[in-house]
């Protein structure tokens, strides 16, 4: 069996590569003593050789779209620097800002760069540019309180508003240039998505992820004179859930549509050479492209075959080569656990599709946890997951839920969940359960729940069935006081609560909020039964820490079995390898003690690193 640190700290482990402009240079991230690190390479005689190495306090990377310069962002500084004079550093962090995001990158050295900023606003951004060094700040339109975003032509001059109206419509506006006045292009509902680009240097041609006016997202093209869309690609069953485009000014290359497995429509000839040298082999696979060179010649990306761990290649679109750049230790590659799509039938009739992940060895019934995803607008897809392989290999089934009210399946099945936290929203969960039971994939009493943020929040809940269902909660950064959550939403979320407020209602409303109240965990802590794991980043912006403190102690109060872990400099979500690897190892020994799955006796370097974040890592008490 291998240990936690395996999966979660792998030194061999490197990932998101990017090539720089011309495709010369490959940038990747990988570890060094212990330590995330920027490596750069180039190729000699068929061989990726490092010639440059960054450490520090990184947290992104990217290529200048003009010149072999990678620009690292350390802390809140954005640093420029030549990796074949690695010691020379520039700084480029933008001047006069407190608070700010490159959304546009220049694309020559004299070229400006656009930014955003909630300086002037902590609830909405202004649109500014600067020069590629970060000097000569100007604004460029300022919010007038309800322009949620903006698109930018090639001269980044916005082409495109979107504005949320006080009646939840939000409007379109385009203009062919800066001296033509805004025009309405188009008017969405509520309820309705649409996620536009442009696909030519002007910002007079679009295409659009857009269900406006019908149920299902589809990819469209959008006439911005009158606002009409012709449909390209779309399915019955499912949203088009993403596109590739291989060039930002152009058309898509290949339309993604996820409906269980994940289906790869080529677009353009581009299209058709990528989904050939990504789909050579028979199974199923999960493709994510990491960067592109400026002409989208070559493309770095990461295939998971047959939920396997990710392989990372080079691919070049001109000759048709398909280069191994990295693959995964020895040990994990062959590591087989099994995920299917699925569907069960909720007490309601209304069929709830979930992903099925079984170990490939333990014969049925296993020990199971049934597991919720965050948002809750959001959903859970195929592919490769390390947390579901970690706990495969530990005899293991999952069960993960695409509830009611997750997106990716159409308007219909997500307005389903509007209002419905703690009733039949939360009934799927039991209802998964319940299946996974029926179905003899699990027996009585070996049922665990787990989710993260919102998905904690229904873990949480499932923990007050009557039937004792579950044993067992892993319970991530979660709302845990609903009505709290509600009434200290970020600032940030200011424009776009409209959707935060149709699932759960309107804190300014003493029905909602009393609603809101009668189904948090934390209000209904008698009800609950079983044991709890808890985790929460002492850092995070979202979700405070002090709910889950609250939690905790109330839950102490009424005798229940609590393991909480709390985690300095961490936030909403973990990024420190050590931070999951602790993780990771709690979770592996609370669930062998509740469940009876397997757990190694001894993990050293999961051991050694709650030394190591000492200072980052806290105890619950």
């Amino acid at each position: 069996m291998l240990s936690s640190s395996r999966f979660y700290a792998d030194t061999r482990a490197t990932w998101g590569y990017e090539p720089s402009f011309d495709g010369a240079l490959i940038a990747w991230w990988g570890s060094k003593r212990g330590a995330r690190a920027v490596f750069v390479g180039e190729f000699s005689s068929g061989k990726l050789n490092i010639i440059a190495t960054f450490k520090g306090d990184l947290f992104h990377f990217g290529w200048r779209q003009y010149a072999n310069l990678l620009v690292l962002t350390e802390k809140d500084r954005l640093w420029e620097v030549d990796p074949r004079r690695p010691r020379i550093r520039t700084d480029v962090t933008p001047r006069g800002f407190q608070t700010w995001q490159v959304i546009v990158e220049p694309g020559h050295a004299e070229d400006s760069q656009s930014i955003i900023s909630y300086d002037r606003n902590p609830a909405v951004a202004d649109l500014y540019t600067t020069g590629a060094d970060g000097r000569g700040k100007r604004l460029v339109e300022q919010n007038n309180g309800a322009t949620e975003s903006w698109l930018l032509n090639e001269a980044q001059v916005p082409c495109v508003r979107v504005e949320l109206a006080a009646s939840g419509i939000r409007r379109y506006l385009h203009r062919s240039d800066a001296d033509t006045p805004w025009q309405e292009m188009a008017a969405l509902e509520p309820d309705d998505t649409m996620v536009i680009w442009r696909t030519g240097r002007s910002g007079n041609a679009f295409e659009a992820l857009s269900n406006r006016q019908r149920d299902k997202i589809a990819l469209v093209s959008l006439d911005p004179v009158t606002g009409k869309e012709t449909v390209l690609v779309e399915d019955g069953n499912v949203d088009v859930s993403d596109v590739l485009r291989f060039t930002p000014t152009e058309p898509a290359d290949v339309a993604v549509i996820r409906d269980g497995y994940p289906r790869y429509q080529a677009l353009s000839e581009r299209g058709t050479i990528f989904t050939g040298l990504v789909l050579d082999r028979d199974g199923h696979a999960d493709i994510q492209i990491s960067g592109s060179s400026k002409d989208g010649s070559l493309l770095t990306v990461a295939i998971s075959y047959d939920e396997r761990p990710y392989q990372h290649y080079l691919l070049n679109l001109a000759d048709k080569s398909k280069t191994l750049l990295s693959a995964p230790a020895e040990k994990l590659r062959f590591f087989l656990a099994t995920t299917k799509p699925v569907y069960f039938t909720a007490r309601d009739g209304e069929q709830i599709p979930a992903l099925l992940t079984l170990p490939s060895v333990a014969p049925a019934p296993v020990p199971t946890i049934v597991m919720a995803h965050g948002g809750p607008a959001r959903h859970d897809s195929w592919g490769y997951n390390v947390e579901k392989s970690f706990l495969a290999s530990r005899g293991y089934g999952i069960l993960s839920v695409n509830y009611r009210g997750s997106t990716g399946f159409g308007k219909r099945y997500q307005s389903l969940g509007y209002r419905q936290f703690g009733r039949k929203m939360q009934d799927d969960i039991a209802d998964a359960g319940r299946w996974l039971l029926a179905q003899g994939i699990a027996a009585e009493g070996k049922l665990a729940v787990a989710g993260e943020s919102n998905g904690g929040f229904m873990a949480a809940l499932a923990m007050a069935s009557d039937d004792r269902l579950f044993s067992a909660a892993i319970i991530d950064h979660a709302i845990l006081d609903l009505p709290y959550q509600m009434q200290n939403n970020p600032v940030g979320w200011g424009l776009f609560l409209g959707q935060v407020i149709r699932y759960f209602g309107n804190p300014d409303d003493p029905g909602d909020l009393t609603q809101m109240q009668e189904f948090s965990p934390l209000h209904n802590v008698e009800k609950l039964l079983g044991s709890f794991l808890l985790t929460s980043g002492m850092e995070d912006p979202v979700v405070g820490y002090q709910q889950t403190q609250a939690f905790e102690k109330a839950l102490r109060k009424a005798g229940l079995d609590v393991t909480a872990l709390y985690f300095h400099r961490e936030g909403h979500g973990y990024a420190g390898w050590q931070t999951k690897l602790v993780r990771a190892r709690e979770i592996e020994l609370f669930l062998s003690r509740k469940l009876g799955g397997k757990a190694k006796k001894i993990d050293p370097l999961a051991l050694l690193s709650k030394h190591w974040i000492q200072g980052r890592f806290v105890n619950g008490q």
